[in-house]
């Protein structure tokens, strides 16, 4: 038995024969008290100065010093770094240990059997802690995101066909046809404040025009409109700040009905952004089924966005449906803006690859007008090797965290249930072992492959040993749903902005910073100086 289990039995055990003598009432509930007192006591020393030292099985892996670098990962500049560090310094067989303030056992995944445990040998072993869901659920909702063992296996099965590689190569014409429209606002931009654009505010306006259709069609037209509320939600949400990574800390330890009662401004903000979003999808799931038995829809009209998919496989209530409009809606546009407005920050500090690739994209596109097919944008070297360092190197969420719900294995070793573990995206994606001693180089020609008649081709391991070396969408049963879609994204963007117009900063000496509670942003935007290159 748990010795933390044994002590509070103990104090029952020890009530209930209290309870049975003949002690006066204020005897009984002093003595009760204060059994219960002891035995608090007793689990608290075990906890937090015997267990952790003396009993856990983890005490023997490599073990950082003191108990704030749970603190020091979460505030890192940027989220990432130390635990690269720690990488790259303490020698290890796949895990490194450390501890919280309150001597709690975080494991840290550094290698590929480790990353293998976690993500598809024994993924259901491994859950999001309950607090982070519940928190993170007042944005997007228990979707398919936030659901856990069988709920998830249940979602992501009737889901998986809106994603199918076929459904996704369907969207290349939506997406191409937004990302003109991208270059047509870019271009009015630039005329009127002297080529001055801030970029990552148009990137979340692209891809929230993108998913908008695509997830629930409804095209939010946030390109035309400055003042667009949906995109104003989400910004005032998701807006980088350090205020927002303490909130999402104290989130993460107080239970939720504690937490929404602090007197802060955030959870104002969230409660009345979120409350927007929720009754928004509400309104489109009515009107979808008002359309439904207003019009006799097609199976194959009705399944022409995600939600019309859901609806057709009967899978979910129109609570669960409204869930999953929240989480598509989140995920699938603010991580591909992201990852766009950093793709377009590495092109001004590369301008002889940003030169080379916008010939690339010449070469095979004749004019930003002109129509286009996945094979189009799959297939260019430059390309996919560019969108796959900038996913590298700047992976959308840069880190995540589970807890083991039972005993398990990681390579190798034992972790008790209740273990937290970390995967550092951020960090695996650099990481030398895995990457070589240029890691956190941007450099795309480690995707690119030449065939026997010396032609430049795509490759899809940019030189690693594991596919595991870059874990952006993660992998396993637990993968990210939306990966292709993400990157059919990506292309799209960036070929029509690279193919039309150079890019550069505003300010070359300007530092940029990584920002964002759970995705990663710039701290200062993206302030760009653009020129549109004649002859496209």
């Amino acid at each position: 038995m748990d010795p933390r289990l044994a002590l509070l039995v103990a104090s029952l055990l020890e009530a209930y024969l209290l309870q049975h003598t003949l002690l006066p009432g204020w005897a009984f509930r002093t003595a009760t008290a204060l059994t219960l007192a002891i035995n608090l006591g007793l689990q608290l020393v075990w906890g937090v100065f015997i267990y952790p030292y003396f009993v856990t099985p983890l005490r023997h892996l490599p073990t950082l010093s003191g108990n704030l670098n749970h603190a020091r990962v979460l505030f890192d500049d940027p989220r990432g770094r130390l635990p690269l560090q720690w990488m790259k310094t303490i020698p290890n067989d796949g895990l490194i240990h450390f501890r919280d303030i309150f001597n709690r056992s975080f494991l840290l995944a550094t290698n590929h059997q480790a990353l293998l445990d976690i993500m598809s040998t024994n993924t259901y072993d491994f859950e999001k802690p309950w607090r982070l869901r519940d928190f993170l659920a007042r944005i997007i909702g228990f979707g398919l995101i936030l659901s856990e063992g069988v709920a998830h296996r249940k979602q992501r099965r009737a889901l998986t066909p809106s994603f199918h590689v076929r459904n996704i190569r369907a969207l290349y014409g939506l997406m191409w046809e937004k990302t003109g429209l991208l270059m047509g606002e870019l271009q009015k931009e630039m005329d009127s404040n002297e080529d001055k654009v801030e970029m990552s505010v148009w990137a979340s306006r692209l891809t929230l025009d993108i998913i908008g259709p695509a997830a629930m069609g409804r095209d939010f037209r946030s390109l035309h409109n400055p003042e667009n509320k949906v995109a104003d939600s989400f910004l005032a949400i998701l807006e980088p700040t350090r205020e927002k990574m303490a909130f999402l800390a104290v989130n993460g330890l107080l239970p939720q009905w504690i937490a929404r009662r602090l007197p802060w401004r955030l959870n104002r903000v969230i409660d009345t952004e979120t409350e927007f979003l929720r009754h928004m999808c509400k309104e489109i799931l009515v009107e979808k089924k008002a359309s439904i038995a207003s019009t006799k829809l097609t199976a194959a009209e009705l399944e022409a966005d995600i939600l019309g998919t859901m609806m057709m496989g009967g899978d979910f209530s129109d609570d669960e449906l409204v869930d999953q409009m929240l989480t598509f809606l989140a995920a699938g546009h603010e991580t591909t803006a992201s990852a766009f407005t950093w793709g377009c920050y590495l092109l001004t500090q590369h301008p002889t690859i940003q030169t080379q690739l916008r010939d690339e994209i010449r070469a095979r596109i004749p004019t930003g007008h002109s129509a286009i097919t996945h094979n189009d944008l799959e297939s260019l070297p430059l390309l996919n090797g560019v969108c796959q360092e900038v996913l590298r190197l700047y992976p959308t969420v840069p880190m995540t965290l589970r807890e083991s719900v039972r005993d398990t294995t990681v390579a190798g070793q034992h972790v008790p249930r209740g273990t937290r573990i970390l995967l550092c995206t951020y960090a695996i994606n650099r990481c030398p072992e895995f990457w070589g001693a240029d890691g956190e180089a941007f450099r795309p020609g480690r995707w690119i492959d030449t065939d026997e008649k010396g032609n430049a081709v795509v490759n899809q391991r940019g030189g690693a040993v594991t596919n595991y070396a870059q874990i952006t969408f993660l992998h396993g049963q637990r993968a990210c749903i939306g990966k292709d879609f993400a990157r059919a994204e990506l292309r799209c963007a960036l070929a029509g902005i690279v193919g039309r117009f150079a890019m550069e900063m505003q300010d070359p000496k300007q530092e940029i910073h990584i920002g964002g509670a759970v995705t990663t942003k710039p701290v200062e935007g993206m302030h760009l100086r653009m020129k549109r290159v004649e002859g496209w």
